[in-house]
């Protein structure tokens, strides 16, 4: 079984966690929540939902490059 059952997860909103009432079809690349409005990538919703169904609440981190290490220069 694993860790996050996959079920309904590009169907879930990871704004506010409601579910859409039907499913999108394969070809409907941007998920957009009936209930709050928020729009983002079919992909990275689903993903979103998953981390927060882990326990892993990514609040916060979606954009957020990490630091470079100390000496490394931006290209």
């Amino acid at each position: 079984m694993p860790l996050v059952h996959p079920a309904h997860t590009t169907m879930d909103c990871a704004g506010c966690g409601a579910r859409a009432k039907h499913a999108l079809p394969l070809s409907q690349r941007t998920y957009t929540c009936t209930a709050c409005g928020v729009s983002r990538s079919r992909d990275k919703n689903s993903a979103h939902v998953m981390l927060v169904r882990a326990g892993l609440y990514p609040g916060g981190a979606q954009g957020v490059r990490p630091d470079r290490p100390q000496g490394e220069q931006a290209a």
